[in-house]
């Protein structure tokens, strides 16, 4: 396998001798044989890295794949029960005054004559709960328009479960953590991206 780095393409019209300058960024020759403006090569550049970025962004927010209707809705199923199971146990987690009161707002006037922080508190469902009644909505949704397409009751029932076992497993593995409190905020991100992970694997 050759891993060397790719060289400019251009040759000497005499020689024949190939460039051996690293080529510019998103072109296949060095910026002397490119002949292409300073501001042309930055642009061009640019339109490489964003590409680059964009390539990357496709792979983790995933590609497409072959998938039946059943299974889409099945995965949809057993991912959304275990996101509902997850975030029930963060609502038990608060304290009762935490529901429906709690801060909305936060300025940090850092300068000037009135600094320090302002905080606005009022009565508003805690940000938990919100996420927890909007899940259990869309979990119902997804859970009629499978037993409506045909799918067994009892394929639903057991979707429903693994989701809830998965969530179980996750509740277990985070209790005997000591996580900072960064690592604290990334689980709503992290345990619903995991559990869809874990919902397609088990159709595979």
């Amino acid at each position: 396998m050759n891993d060397a780095k790719p060289k400019c393409t251009a040759k000497a019209k005499q020689s024949g001798t190939r460039c051996k300058r690293d080529p510019a960024i998103g072109l296949d020759k060095c910026a002397i044989h490119c002949g292409l403006s300073k501001a042309e090569r930055d642009r061009v550049a640019a339109e490489y890295v964003a590409g680059q970025k964009a390539r990357k962004a496709v792979v983790t927010y995933g590609l497409p794949r072959d998938i039946s209707p059943t299974e889409a809705l099945l995965e949809e199923v057993r991912f959304t029960a275990g996101h509902v199971a997850w975030l029930r146990e963060q609502v038990r987690a608060l304290e009762d005054r935490e529901l429906v009161w709690g801060m909305t707002e936060r300025v940090d006037r850092g300068s000037g004559e009135f600094a320090g922080v302002d905080m606005t508190e009022a009565a508003k469902p805690n940000v938990w709960l919100d996420l927890y009644y909007r899940e259990r909505k869309h979990l119902v949704d997804v859970c009629k328009t499978a037993i409506s397409a045909g799918i067994e009751e009892r394929r639903v029932k057991l979707a429903e479960a693994q989701g809830t076992l998965l969530n179980s497993v996750i509740r277990r593995i985070l209790a005997r953590l000591s996580l900072s409190p960064e690592q604290s905020a990334l689980l709503p991100v992290v345990v619903p991206e995991e559990l869809r992970r874990a919902a397609v694997a088990a159709l595979n």
